[in-house]
């Protein structure tokens, strides 16, 4: 009850705050009166979990004034909070349905309504609505960031990508990596239907996204193995040495059956000494501090 009063407060200050203009205004002071009422009466209902006659309730207001609208975009967002995605979609799809909002206003309803849909895993409506408002100036940044969330969750990877480039040309580098990734996920499934060359097109695209992406490198080692070129294969897994030292590791193995199949085994030896030496200082750090 009390985490329903406290989010409650945020839309009894912005209709508090109407109504008292409204009110102000003599000729509409019957009006206002009775629209105070029926709010009162949908804060009742709320308290009593009524929430079907609330909703109700404020939907009729809507209808009959629209400068509620604020206070219905906060009430549908209350209660989605609280998980009740339902009735915050009614809400909010009242809203667009208005005949008499701001462009401002519709845009605020469309992209509360997707957030409403993402609650809900209904991407695909999800999407129609973020849509809408990727060309907006002052919703393309959020609209373009639940789209990547959508194309992630819905393994669409190409939109994904499309996705991502639109946020690095506003200035967001950090999903330059994301990319990359992106297009090793295309290539896995190009790995799948064994068409190494397409996968490895597709690679050369993540890695220039990202030049300091080790995954891209160890999947392009495994395509130049099953390609039977090892030595590209070691030119690829090897960039991984500097590309992310926690990775190499997963490559050693790889780098190994290289060397071999190139009839290198003293080189490996060479090699891989100081990477090998590396892995058991680190176990023996590990050993030290470990409980006796």
């Amino acid at each position: 009850m009390l985490e329903l009063l406290f989010l409650l407060l945020p839309v009894a200050a912005a209709y508090g705050w109407y109504m008292g203009r409204r009110s102000a205004q003599q000729s509409k002071q019957d009006d206002a009166s009775r629209l105070s009422r029926d709010y009162v009466a949908g804060v009742n209902f709320l308290l009593s979990n009524q929430q079907d006659k609330a909703v109700d309730l404020f939907l009729d207001m809507l209808k009959e004034d629209t400068g509620t609208v604020e206070a219905h975009l906060t009430l549908g967002n209350l209660f989605r909070s609280r998980g009740e995605v339902d009735r915050a979609i009614r809400i909010h799809q009242s809203l667009m349905e208005s005949a008499s909002l701001t462009y401002d206003q519709r845009l605020l309803a469309v992209q509360q309504l997707g957030r409403d849909y993402m609650a809900a895993g209904l991407y695909d409506r999800a999407e129609d609505m973020f849509k809408q408002l990727v060309d907006e100036t002052d919703f393309r940044l959020g609209a373009l960031q639940q789209l990547l969330q959508i194309y992630q969750a819905t393994s669409d990877w190409q939109s994904a990508i499309e996705v991502a480039e639109r946020l690095v040309k506003l200035g967001k580098e950090k999903h330059r990596g994301e990319i990359a990734n992106f297009w090793c996920e295309l290539a896995l499934q190009q790995m799948a239907a064994n068409d190494l060359d397409k996968a490895m097109a597709l690679l050369r695209k993540g890695a220039a996204a990202d030049r300091t992406s080790a995954r891209v490198s160890i999947m392009m080692g495994r395509v130049w193995m099953e390609k039977g070129d090892y030595a590209k294969a070691v030119e690829s897994l090897e960039r991984v040495i500097d590309q992310d030292k926690e990775l190499v590791g997963e490559t050693l193995e790889m780098l190994q059956t290289c060397y071999q199949q190139l009839g290198k085994t003293d080189e490996w030896e060479v090699f891989s000494a100081p990477l090998r030496g590396g892995e058991r200082r680190g176990d023996r750090r590990t050993d030290a501090g470990a409980d006796p």
